[in-house]
């Protein structure tokens, strides 16, 4: 999976804007977190359409960083994300972003980001359920 991160001015109106440079374009937003500081926010996004929402957000004068990141399947209970995130530390692997995608049935799905994925998909095989690749 292919993350979108949008570094936005922190002023009103920014999430609508670039929600509907999304929507124009036909894109959907699958998972979004918005994040803001004084001057500056943090968009963090995944999309159906991943090269068509790199395009638009360019085209509206978005500074865009791409990731490629990789999904998780674990049990959904206390501990499991400190589990990734100790296999991690332990292999000498940052953990650069953590997301919880969705809780279902027992499960949960997470989005990361790490240091050396290549490594990181190697040492979290077992829990692995996909990754992107490229940017």
């Amino acid at each position: 999976m292919k993350q979108l991160t949008v570094i936005v001015p922190n002023e009103i109106g920014i999430a609508a804007r670039l929600t509907t440079c999304l929507a124009e374009r036909g894109v959907n937003i699958e998972e979004i977190d918005i994040e803001g500081a004084e001057s500056q926010g943090i968009v963090t996004l995944s999309v159906d359409r991943y090269d068509e929402a790199l395009r638009a957000l360019v085209d509206e004068g978005f500074r865009a960083i791409t990731q490629d990141t990789l999904l998780v399947r674990l049990d959904d209970k206390p501990g499991a994300l400190a589990a990734v995130a100790i296999r991690l530390r332990d292999a000498g692997l940052d953990l650069r972003s953590m997301h919880i995608l969705r809780r279902d049935g027992g499960q949960t799905y997470a989005s990361l980001v790490a240091s050396d994925n290549t490594k990181a998909a190697e040492i979290l095989r077992d829990v692995i359920v996909g990754e992107g690749r490229g940017a």
